[in-house]
């Protein structure tokens, strides 16, 4: 009988690795633009829980996310099984192995409940989350109540040694993919604003223009060199393509000599970086140097052609945001409110993106009206298939001149600066860019 629990926690283990390590594959494609399986609705919604304050700063913190410390759970779980069989089998005393793992039950119940919590205030309800709670809480009656409860003298000292020793041999495996995964606030290829300086949007300080490209290029990070070299060689191999529609709303003179497009998402982490990182560049770039063009792609099958329906047909906040954005486009304050919606992603529902997008020069009313109205479900559409002309694979988008670029700040200022000439003497400074891997192609954005 003992065995049988043991094995019933070796399978549980296994299925908590498992479904964690589904999860860190669902955030990836979350962080790089893509649409989740578990985005069923606004409130039945992981995204929404992974890009919370709290799973943010757990990431920060630790240099691994929620996921990976899922995994690290499971691993732990699946060791000292493992371990409890072996010295089972053996005739060895299994009392330190069964104390670890009521010890790793306890946590895993007690790291829950805070998980839970964390999830509730933020509004949304994690289904794969959900998946969690049960085999870990499944897994601590097993090895609370299905495993002997044998003499403890002695053993606490061998248990905490194996426990403690297996947790910090698995937390220490997750840094290196943990540190490589992108919070919800990583800007892709780094930020145009120091650190110190990003806290609100009414305060940062914006660094002046620099004098030249080269000392710009010069300015940057080595990391930063090598990804404007990498972006650079992508973007030389792709073809410039006539814009499919003409603009709806510009920022910039439309003869500018580098002409910007990009398709957001309003719950996309990298859009929300981009859009901020986009309000600082317009505050950098000399006038008349750069157009910009907003469009929208949102990612939800209700509203976009371009995706498959998931879930309710209730209109999303992803659909609102973008039908929202794109009746702005007429008011005088569209780039003020459309960097409000995605400042407020965090928290952002239908009524909040309806508060937000009525509380400047167009009233909710017009905006009622608006929304609901053929021509903005047409210039929905407009924007879909548009981006699919340059077979989009999430968001957000960026053209450059009409080739993709990666959606950097840094590579679009340098772009800007040398005049959209991606062969300017002054690049000829950056390391040389490390070859494609193979199988990659040249489009821009991740899988949804």
């Amino acid at each position: 009988m003992p065995a049988r629990g043991a094995l019933a926690l070796l399978v549980l283990g296994l299925a908590e690795s498992g479904l964690a390590i589904f999860q860190w594959m669902q955030l990836l494609t979350l962080r790089g633009g893509g649409a989740t399986v578990c985005g069923v609705s606004e409130t039945v919604n992981c995204e929404t829980v992974w890009n919370s304050p709290f799973a943010s700063r757990i990431h920060e913190l630790l240099g691994v996310p929620v996921a990976g410390l899922g995994l690290v759970w499971g691993l732990v779980a699946v060791g000292l099984s493992a371990l409890y069989l072996a010295w089972a089998r053996s005739g060895r005393p299994v009392a330190p192995a069964a104390l670890g793992l009521k010890l790793t039950g306890v946590a895993g119940v007690a790291s829950s409940v805070v998980f839970a919590i964390a999830s509730a205030n933020a509004g949304a309800v994690c289904p794969t989350c959900l998946g969690t709670y049960a085999l870990v809480a499944a897994f601590a009656g097993v090895a609370l109540f299905g495993l002997p409860r044998e003499p403890a003298a002695g053993a606490w000292g061998p248990a905490l040694k194996w426990t403690v020793g297996m947790t910090v041999a698995a937390f220490v495996a997750m840094l290196l993919p943990g540190r490589a995964t992108p919070s919800a606030s990583t800007p892709v290829g780094g930020s145009l604003l120091p650190a110190a300086s990003v806290s609100s949007s009414a305060q940062k300080q914006i660094p002046p223009p620099p004098a030249s490209l080269e000392e710009f290029l010069r300015g940057l990070s080595r990391d930063q060199q090598q990804f404007i070299a990498d972006g650079l060689a992508q973007y030389r191999r792709g073809t410039p393509q006539p814009a499919f529609a003409p603009a709806r709303k510009l920022y910039g003179p439309p003869d500018a000599p580098v002409k910007i497009v990009e398709w957001t998402d309003s719950k996309c982490p990298h859009c929300k970086s981009l859009v901020e990182e986009l309000a600082v560049l317009k505050k950098r770039v000399p006038e008349g140097k750069m157009s910009l063009e907003a469009r929208q792609f949102p990612l939800d099958g209700t509203c976009n052609p371009a995706l498959p329906r998931r879930g309710p047909d209730a209109p999303s906040v992803r659909c609102v945001a973008a039908k929202a954005q794109i009746c702005l486009e007429g008011a005088k304050d569209f780039w003020e409110l459309r960097e409000r919606l995605f400042a407020a992603q965090a928290i952002l529902d239908t009524e909040r993106v309806m508060e937000i997008a009525s509380s400047g020069s167009m009233s909710r009313m017009q905006l009622d009206a608006c929304m609901s109205s053929p021509e903005t479900a047409a210039k929905l559409q407009e924007d879909s298939a548009y981006a699919m002309r340059h077979q989009i694979s999430g968001t957000p988008l960026v053209l450059v001149n009409g080739r993709q670029a990666p959606p950097s700040a840094p590579l679009l200022l340098a772009l800007v600066m040398a005049d959209g000439n991606p062969s300017a003497p002054a690049f000829d400074m950056l390391p040389p860019p490390r070859p494609m891997p193979m199988g990659h192609d040249d489009h821009a954005g991740h899988n949804h």
